[in-house]
């Protein structure tokens, strides 16, 4: 009962939503607002009896702004011209000045740094909770929740890059920010129903698969309870994937605060439905994804609504066929870095399921150490989106110089952090197994394998750095390509490990083959940064010619 209760409330709640979205200016109260605002509202295109009205103000509206526009004095003085004015006064165009770059930067690591942190925070909050309901439910929420995340990881992360570039790319004009924008929005949402849709479909096939009578400990892990989760979980899908989107469009103009404000409230709500559906109506598991799933749709529904305040969305039509010229180019680029992410996510998983060979020891002590990596990865993230969007709106100003100096400054930065981080882990190498196990063996492992994690984080650091410069250079294939070329290598490393049954502390071929994966990526990277003919040919990085001098 329990779990048709919750599908029907999480449905009701998504037609709702729908509805009133749809609803949009066709109703008298937002027909008659003032439009004269530069910063333009969301238009679902609904044909209400005020549409004519509508129509006239947005008309006025638009000729208001621009007549405003052309009688500022102010221009942008390297070739944006007045347009550009009226949007960096707007806050869509960021500061490229000498002696501001680095704080422009820090304005949007920082805050993007926190929001990346908040979510696995509040998942493990989340699994905190369940976890107090019993074994069985933790075990088939942990099983969802891998599954949930691997779809997002492969599917909608990638989007989210795409997004940030082509609307950062385009922040310099209004017309093609708009366009950016509305075509991430529809091939998010599209991409979001399709997700809910393949859910519902396998989650049946994919519970058993993963919890059949032939997996050792399948009684304790019933499969109706995992499919039961993961259909709740899909239903917000779709709010999940234009969620993301929008905070790449946010990304794109420079503003990670926003984001982070919506996350946390996100982050909240799930926290105070979870002590409400879990202990109080006492729904189970179940509760805890129907939680999750509402305060997704209420935070992404806040986070579109600021949105379209500063863009004009459009309510979009779904389907492959509905897509136009740049949502077309867009859902390509995504579907490329999908390969991307599958290629990193596949070496990681090849890793762990070698570790488990060597014994439950070995392998619980790896993944430790892989949690703690993947944990520096928020840092060396942020500098990635900061990368992306800062040298993507200097390019689309031909702002060279500007470009030239942020990889600079960021590689110095990602530098620096990863030695910090490296230097961290083994100062507190002693005290950091304790943290994780009481057994004995199992901290040897961890204390033995944490070199390993400090040795890569240079590495890593300047690789994730580097990745937002092929992002924002729209080099979206050779990102992919740079992946292939890291990944066999890392595959390759790993596979002469199990063949001449390497002992180097029982992971230590293991581990190899992921430092090779980084440091892999980092020479191929350079040489792309190299090449005169390729797109970083006129930032004039490590090439004879310093590229255009404009700085």
């Amino acid at each position: 009962m329990a779990d048709q209760a919750w599908r029907w409330i999480c449905l009701t709640l998504l037609l709702s939503l729908w509805k009133t979205a749809g609803r949009g200016i066709g109703s008298p109260v937002d027909s008659l607002q003032p439009l004269t605002s530069p910063k333009i509202r969301l238009k679902w295109g609904s044909e209400g009896p005020n549409r004519a009205r509508y129509v006239q103000l947005k008309r006025a509206s638009r000729a208001s702004a621009s007549k405003r526009e052309d009688d500022d004095p102010q221009e942008d003085k390297h070739g944006g011209g007045r347009a550009v004015g009226g949007l960096k006064r707007a806050g869509m165009v960021l500061s490229l000045e000498e002696g501001e770059l680095e704080g422009t930067l820090l304005s949007i690591a920082v805050p993007a740094f926190f929001a990346l942190a908040s979510d696995p925070l509040a998942s493990l909050v989340d699994i905190a909770m369940v976890g107090h309901i019993s074994s069985e439910a933790l075990a088939a929420t942990g099983i969802a929740t891998a599954i949930l995340n691997l779809a997002a990881k492969i599917i909608t992360t990638p989007l989210v890059a795409v997004t940030t570039t082509q609307v950062a790319s385009a922040a310099k004009n209004r017309e093609g920010l708009i366009s950016a924008s509305n075509a991430a929005f529809q091939v998010a949402l599209s991409s979001g129903v399709l997700q809910a849709i393949l859910i519902f479909i396998f989650a049946g096939p994919l519970s058993r698969t993963l919890a059949g009578p032939d997996v050792p400990g399948a009684e304790e892990v019933p499969w109706e309870a995992i499919a039961s989760i993961l259909r709740v979980r899909a239903i917000a899908t779709p709010a999940v994937a234009v969620t993301l989107a929008v905070q790449g469009m946010f990304r794109g103009l420079g503003d990670t605060k926003t984001p982070l404000y919506l996350t946390i409230l996100s982050n909240l709500l799930n926290l105070l439905l979870d002590v409400l559906l879990i202990f109080q109506f006492r729904f189970g598991a179940t509760g805890a994804a129907g939680a999750t799933t509402l305060a997704e749709y209420i935070a992404g529904s806040i986070l579109l609504f600021i949105a379209s305040r500063r863009l004009e969305l459009k309510m979009p039509r779904l389907g492959f066929d509905a897509l136009g010229s740049a949502a077309r180019e867009m859902a390509g680029d995504t579907v490329i870095l999908s390969l991307r992410s599958a290629l990193v996510w596949g070496t990681f998983t090849l890793a762990s399921a070698l570790t488990a060979r060597d014994g439950a020891d070995t392998a619980a002590a790896y993944q430790v150490c892989q949690q703690l990596w993947l944990s520096t990865a928020l840092v060396n993230d942020a500098l990635a989106i900061a990368a992306q969007t800062v040298i993507a709106q200097a390019v689309s100003s031909n702002r060279m110089g500007a470009a030239r100096k942020a990889i600079e400054t960021l590689t110095i930065w990602s530098i620096l952090v990863g030695f910090v981080l490296g230097v961290g882990f083994m100062v507190n190498a002693d005290s950091i197994p304790a943290v994780f196990s009481v057994e004995e063996d199992v901290s040897d492992l961890i204390q033995d394998m944490l070199p390993y994690v400090a040795l890569s984080m240079p590495f890593a650091s300047v690789a994730f750095t580097w990745d937002g410069v092929l992002y924002a250079a729209k080099d979206f294939r050779y990102a992919t390509q740079t992946m292939l070329y890291a990944s066999g290598v890392s595959i390759a490393c790993m596979a002469i490990g199990q063949i001449t049954e390497s002992q180097v502390d029982d992971t230590g071929y293991i581990w190899t083959g992921l430092v090779g994966l980084m440091l892999t990526r980092i020479i191929v990277i350079v040489s792309r940064l190299r090449d005169r003919s390729g797109p970083f040919a006129q930032f004039g990085i490590f090439a004879g010619s310093r590229g255009n001098k404009e700085s």
